[in-house]
């Protein structure tokens, strides 16, 4: 009766769940990789295992990227985009976002230069740091010399510096804690008359010098190379100018980070191994010792949920459960089973001391002891194919 109670409240608790769960509506905003060239600095096969790629949105297709190398050729202006970065620090994954400084250039030829005179403007008033956050230094290109360089080739050059706070867009938080993020740094054209839109401007970016600096790493984290490339930014909005929605070229440069997967391990992994032992283990006390077997299961459940709450802490409120989550429902679960088995065989105990000598209560002995040798070998072989599945099972790339 007490084991079809509970599968009732379960049953009922997910069919409410279910009800009042809420549906995600999706940005009609989007991201396309263009056709233009573009860098990574580490092997890609060191990426593929675990399918992380630090690529944004959608790659086009064959028909797409011929039709984009054209337009990218007969685009009126091109600015060539480098980025270097000096420092990145105080990343936090609850927000989530991270803190860099560094370097950006532009190089530009003269037809641009004419519109920015036209418009009495400077070409930094006309770029942006599109995922830069409000903070104690304000996100913006601050250039170095106060009018640009005329090179030899008669293009325009400048140098700026940059220090903020940025956004963080995309991390495989469902790979929590083997997880992977990117760092990245959002370059977009500040356009106000529509005339700077994807088919008049295209950046691009500047592979060979562009890179990080000295003090671009992160305590604590691996680094796990740089990219930068140009997308193709659809904004879902004419933004009141009328005609069609707009695109504007966009570079992103972004540098990706992990965490060691042994030090995830001794730090997030060894200490629910551990309890899950003592939980293997509480059927190895003697039977006689029934308060001893009960108060080790509730004191591990205890022990789960602050140890859960204490890493969870570290990351932003998540709409999915993560792999440790999905680690740690395996390790209430086995919890949970070992208790209600403990609670169990301690009432057959109490029958059996009940019973008169004989066959009969031979045999539940026999069978009480069988149950406390095989539940250790059970469960482990369980927990480790349920654990297995919650791995295999994630999305590539997070």
């Amino acid at each position: 009766m007490a084991i079809g109670s509970v599968v009732l409240a379960v049953a009922l608790l997910i069919l409410g769940l279910m009800r009042i769960d809420v549906a995600q509506v999706r940005s009609r905003d989007s991201l396309r990789l263009s056709s233009a060239s573009r860098a990574l600095s580490t092997d890609p096969a060191l990426l593929a295992g675990g399918g992380w790629t630090s690529l944004r949105g959608e790659r086009l297709n064959a028909t797409e990227a011929r039709e984009d190398q054209v337009a990218l050729e007969r685009a009126a202006n091109h600015v060539q985009v480098g980025v270097y970065v000096n420092s990145t620090y105080d990343l936090e994954l609850n927000i989530p976002s991270y803190s860099s400084s560094g370097y950006v250039w532009l190089r530009w030829d003269e037809p641009l230069q004419r519109y920015l005179e036209a418009q009495n403007t400077s070409i930094d008033r006309r770029f942006t740091l599109l995922n830069g956050l409000l903070s104690d230094a304000d996100p913006v290109l601050r250039p170095l010399v106060d009018r640009p360089v005329r090179l030899a080739d008669g293009s325009f050059y400048q140098l700026f510096n940059y220090i903020g706070r940025f956004y963080i867009d995309k991390a495989s938080f469902r790979h929590f804690p083997f997880m992977t993020v990117s760092l990245p740094l959002v370059l977009e054209v500040d356009d106000v008359d529509g005339a700077l839109d994807y088919t008049s401007l295209r950046l691009e970016p500047d592979l060979q010098n562009s890179g990080m600096g000295l003090y671009a790493g992160i305590i604590g984290w691996l680094n796990r190379g740089w990219s930068i490339a140009e997308y193709r930014h659809h904004y879902a909005t004419n933004f009141g100018l009328g005609g069609a929605e707009n695109d504007y070229s966009q570079v992103v440069f972004d540098i990706s980070f992990g965490i060691s997967a042994w030090a995830a391990f001794w730090r997030l992994l060894l200490p629910l191994a551990v309890l899950m032992v003592m939980v293997l283990l509480v059927f190895k006390v003697r039977p006689d010792e029934q308060d001893a077997r009960a108060s080790i299961p509730v004191t591990v459940l205890l022990t789960l949920v602050f140890l859960q709450q204490t890493y969870r802490a570290e990351l932003p409120q998540l709409p999915f459960l993560t792999f440790l989550d999905q680690v740690y429902v395996v390790a209430y679960v086995v919890t949970l089973m070992a208790f209600v088995l403990v609670i169990w065989i301690g009432r057959r105990y109490s029958d059996m001391e009940a019973m008169p000598d004989g066959d009969g209560k031979e045999i539940l002995q026999q069978r009480l002891h069988r149950l406390d040798d095989i539940w250790p070998l059970a469960m482990v072989l369980i927990s480790g194919l349920s654990i297995w599945l919650c791995w295999v099972n994630l999305p590539p790339g997070g």
